[in-house]
């Protein structure tokens, strides 16, 4: 058994052409096309910010607080900000997102998951109300084999037994 690591394209790439068996998606932002999946969490938004950006001293901040903020585009993902933010700087995964916000390029919506472990020299808040992601585990929608479907149910059981 191997683990590829990818940018946030790549994994839904990975299963669909064979590469990998399952990958850990989210949904909106994953293109689930010949896809087939199971939900293992529905999880809010944080807003990510440096620590002296306008909205750090709030304890949640709402989608129009980020109105007309630069938030990060991520390569292959369709835009899924804020309303009227305006799109910043393009990265591929956490890391460089993380970096954009520290440099004051960017702010950044993120499923709280990615935010974790939370960056210490960051300021994250929830936005309340932003829409909820689900983290899932995706399968190519023609994969009938028994270890595949053994491994996705052991993933949800587990999924369960952790909330």
């Amino acid at each position: 058994m191997d683990i590829l690591f990818g940018g946030a394209t790549d994994r839904a790439d990975y299963v669909r052409d064979g590469r990998a068996d399952v990958a850990l998606l989210y949904v909106p932002f994953d293109d689930m096309t010949g896809l087939d999946h199971e939900i293992l969490t529905v999880e809010g938004r944080v807003a990510i910010l440096p620590p002296d950006h306008r909205l750090a001293s709030r304890s949640e901040i709402t989608l129009a607080d980020l109105a007309q903020e630069t938030l990060p585009r991520w390569k292959g993902v369709r835009w899924t900000g804020a309303p009227e933010a305006r799109p910043g700087p393009e990265v591929t995964d956490a890391v460089e997102a993380m970096q954009m916000i520290r440099l004051g390029r960017a702010v950044a919506i993120l499923p709280r998951s990615l935010a974790q472990p939370m960056q210490p020299d960051l300021v994250h808040r929830p936005v309340t109300d932003a829409p909820h992601s689900e983290l899932v585990l995706a399968w190519s929608q023609d994969d009938r084999r028994s270890l595949v479907a053994s491994f996705v149910a052991a993933a949800v059981d587990a999924a369960g037994a952790t909330e």
